[in-house]
């Protein structure tokens, strides 16, 4: 495995199955920049590749989870550079939506900006109380470059709007009263760790169809028939057939 600078793998220890994966810049407050972003990708890319991996906790180093882009990255960029560094953060939360592993968010500090939206295209996210969600974008001049079509899964149309002018920074029960967060704790790393190794237990291939079924929005027939493929696929399993021989074996006796 490459040698990252700006993130940190690591194996839970209590499951193998789970990876830890940690932004880290803290010095930066974790703020993305190219060679995060870059990082991060490249990482999610192997890691889709290893059966060995069952789920994922992204989790910020030091006083919190990411502060969003890193401003004074941006400000060295010229326009055509910061457009393909946005265009690339973007590319880097759908690739998490639509990655076969779940992942789990633990937040902490604050989730800001681009913290905020990369958090929302996790799978499940657990938010410590006193965490600080928001997108200060609009009032300093800018526009959240990617991202809210996560936020607006999460939190619907009309709450996504009124994050998106950035006249409001919620705490971490507020974020979970609207569906940014799934969960609040007072230790949000371990309960997002007790939530990845449960996760992790799950058939691989289930899981996955899971992550395949919700990556993008469906409707009406469409819907239903790819959940119909979704289920025949699973049904071609290992575990399916030893559900179906165990429940055929007590219909017979």
């Amino acid at each position: 495995m490459p040698d990252y600078d700006t993130i940190r793998i690591d194996a839970d220890d209590g499951d193998a199955r789970v990876r830890l994966l940690t932004l880290d810049r803290p010095d930066s407050r974790n703020a993305m920049s190219c060679a995060l972003v870059d990082h991060c990708l490249d990482w999610l890319d192997r890691a889709a590749g290893d059966a060995g991996i069952g789920a994922i906790v992204l989790r910020g180093a030091g006083r919190g989870f990411c502060a969003g882009s890193d401003l004074a990255g941006l400000a060295a960029m010229d326009a055509a550079a910061r457009s393909a560094f946005e265009a690339d953060s973007g590319r880097l939360a759908r690739a998490m939506a639509a990655h076969p592993t779940p992942i789990v968010a633990a937040v902490h500090g604050f989730a800001i900006g681009g913290g905020l939206t990369l958090a929302a295209a996790c799978d499940v996210v657990v938010s410590a109380a006193d965490a600080k969600w928001g997108l200060p974008e609009v009032p300093i001049g800018l526009f959240p470059a990617w991202g809210l079509e996560a936020v607006t899964l999460r939190v619907g149309r009309v709450a996504a709007r009124r994050l998106s002018f950035g006249i409001d920074t919620l705490d971490g029960r507020q974020a979970a009263a609207i569906g940014l967060a799934d969960a609040v704790a007072e230790d949000p790393l371990a309960e997002a760790i007790a939530i990845a190794r449960r996760l992790a237990a799950l058939p691989a291939a289930q899981a996955a169809a899971v992550k395949r079924y919700f990556a993008r929005e469906r409707a009406g027939e469409a819907a239903d028939a790819e959940a119909n493929a979704l289920f025949m696929a699973a049904c071609a399993t290992p575990e399916a057939a030893a559900c179906f021989d165990t429940y055929g074996r007590k219909a017979r006796s």
